[in-house]
């Protein structure tokens, strides 16, 4: 077996076991058929040529043939590709006498193995063909591994596959290679053991075998490692450019529109929302969905969290936006920093968008997915990212680990930040003040007054440096959008609630109420009811439309969100925390999840909200 081909099988033991069945059966003069399927770049290929390989070594004659998506207008093409004939075109009844030319190609060269690949670019003669010769041969020792790549539209490989399944066909689905395996496949690949920095690059390629290999040896062949003591460490983690153009191949077997969504969109980062790819590619986003759906089909975007998408492996990815010209990654890049600070419905970005739903692991995903994708000239965007990814380590873990997170943005305010983000010069003062560093908040707060264009943001920074009341109405009357004014307005009920005035407190806190619920900011809504129910008032924040009894859709918003944290392994402590209720009254709404999704544990919630994400639910 070849070092290329040893890699193949590492992690594909349950697979490779299938192989070896297929051709011991056939040996035996038993018919056999492997059904093998997989994502893109998963090493299918890889896996029929290694068992081609085996059959040869054990004697067997190989017919080994490939569907192609241009392929000439040949019936049965692919299989007179693995029969070495060349189809006799001429005479009546065609489909007949080709048929009968391929069984007699096929039955006068056993024991054999045959392999198709690529079965979904496939011709419906073809596929037809191959249901007929399987029947035809099944008597002789002849095995077959026909293969394809996942993808939606394919509708006659799909019945294929099922109908050969149900007449005893294997059917395996190449998932991605294991963490042991990348790291068995490394110390294959480079005769050595990956240290942990090459091992946490080598997962970049998120299991895929092509990937990997074309990564491992792109770095070897830049002579980026250093091999010594048997064990191999990277040098640098740019991207080679072997890998940066087997992804060009890649990209260039799609249409010129998937193409340039997906090139244009890698600089958003490798997650991203369809909306903002159309800003940039000044579109609606309707428009967009055929190219997107190519490329989703192709394996190189999928699904993500939180109405998001994403490339499938970060290596495609970081390698999609190395492959850009510098000139028009560095202009890409430049028209993106003007669209990340876009607004959503609740006024925020994609991260703060997040953050405010309370959805604390999206909004994490995103600021670091946004960070990868700066380049190192981004200076002024790469500030941003940290005081995003500050918001949502405060949010999660406290005002403490933020502030480590964001000194640098007091020791050199920047206005061009605070430009940026209308909320950043309340929250930076007001994170300050939560640990007891009162002169950089009024750093932060004499900045901005300097800026006529930040007046309501600099009059909300003083009002929390000052305990001014006046300041935060001013701020809670114009600031620069209705989340901004809300949090004006919470802040200021929060003030006068401290100094007794608690009719005027109520009606700040229920304007700041009404603006986060119309902005859709659920987590900052659920602080102000929280603020309020501590002044002695409650407000209902339920629906009462109809709901199904059990399931999913019966539970209440609250429930769901309590559930969603519990799944994530949050204690009740912390869901109460995040939620602003008491841990009473998480265990009550946890006690109705488990009824209403009719389970007793945790455990069993944390697998429901797994199957539930990968449904796209």
């Amino acid at each position: 077996m070849s070092r290329l081909g040893a890699g193949a099988v590492r992690g594909r033991r349950r697979e490779w076991r299938a192989v070896a069945e297929v051709i011991r059966a056939a040996g035996d003069g038993q018919g056999a058929v492997l059904l093998v399927e997989s994502q893109a770049g998963m090493g299918k290929s890889r896996l029929l040529a290694e068992a081609g390989a085996a059959a040869r070594a054990r004697g067997f004659a190989l017919a080994a043939g490939a569907a192609e998506e241009l392929a000439p207008l040949i019936p049965m093409a692919p299989l007179f590709m693995a029969a070495g004939q060349s189809p006799e075109l001429a005479g009546p009844d065609l489909h007949t006498r080709l048929l009968e030319q391929l069984r007699a190609a096929l039955a006068a060269r056993t024991p054999l193995l045959v392999t198709v690949d690529d079965l979904q670019w496939a011709d419906p003669t073809t596929l037809t063909a191959v249901r007929s010769l399987q029947w035809r041969l099944a008597e002789l020792p002849v095995g077959w591994i026909l293969a394809r790549t996942v993808t939606e539209g394919h509708r006659e490989v799909d019945c294929l596959f099922d109908i050969l399944e149900r007449q005893g066909a294997r059917r395996l689905l190449l998932p991605p290679l294991s963490p042991p395996a990348v790291a068995e496949l490394c110390a294959d690949l480079l005769g050595a053991e990956p240290d942990a920095g090459l091992l946490a690059l080598a997962e970049t390629a998120n299991g895929s075998p092509a990937l990997l290999v074309e990564l491992l040896e792109g770095l070897r062949d830049e002579d980026r490692l250093d091999v010594r003591g048997g064990v191999a460490r990277v040098l640098s983690e740019r991207v080679p450019e072997r890998l940066c153009a087997s992804v060009r191949q890649r990209l260039d077997l799609l249409s010129a529109e998937a193409r340039h969504l997906v090139e244009t969109a890698a600089v958003l980062g490798r997650s991203f929302r369809l909306e903002a790819a159309a800003e940039l590619l000044s579109s609606a986003p309707a428009p967009l969905l055929p190219a997107l759906e190519e490329a989703i089909t192709a394996g190189v975007l999928v699904p993500g969290p939180a109405e998001t998408l994403r490339f499938q492996q970060e290596i495609l990815w970081r390698a999609v936006v190395s492959g850009l010209p510098p000139a028009v990654r560095r202009a890409l890049h430049r028209q993106a920093d003007d669209v990340r600070p876009s607004r959503d419905a609740a006024g925020e970005s994609g991260v703060l968008a997040a953050l405010r739903r309370g959805d604390l692991a999206a909004a994490a995903e995103r600021a670091e997915a946004d960070r990868a994708a700066l380049p190192p000239e981004a200076a002024q965007a790469r500030l941003r990212c940290d005081l995003l990814a500050a918001e949502v380590v405060e949010a999660r873990d406290g005002a403490e680990p933020a502030m480590a997170l964001v000194r640098h943005l007091y020791a050199e305010p920047c206005r061009w930040l605070l430009t940026a983000e209308p909320a950043a010069a309340p929250w930076l003062v007001r994170l300050a003040l939560a640990v007891g560093r009162r002169e950089p908040a009024e750093r932060v707060a004499e900045l901005a007054g300097r800026d006529p264009r930040l007046a309501a943001a600099a009059a909300h920074a003083r009002g929390l440096l000052r305990a001014d009341p006046v300041a935060l109405a001013r701020a809670a009357r114009t600031g620069a959008d209705p989340w901004c004014r809300a949090s004006a307005a919470e802040d200021l009920g929060a003030l006068l609630a401290e100094s007794g005035e608690r009719p005027d407190a109520l009606g700040n806190l229920g304007e700041a109420l009404s603006g986060y619920d119309a902005c859709g900011a659920t987590r900052d809504a659920a602080r102000v009811r929280r603020r309020m129910r501590r002044l002695g008032v409650r407000h209902r924040h339920w629906s009462t439309g109809e709901r199904p009894a059990s399931g999913w859709d019966s539970l209440t918003a609250t429930e769901l969100r309590v559930s969603l944290l519990v799944a994530q392994g949050w204690t009740n402590r912390q869901v109460a925390d995040q939620l602003f209720i008491s841990v009473h009254t998480v265990a009550f709404h946890l006690r109705q999840v488990f009824r209403k999704l009719e389970i007793g544990s945790r455990v069993a919630l944390a697998r429901l909200a797994a199957q539930r994400s990968a449904s796209g639910e």
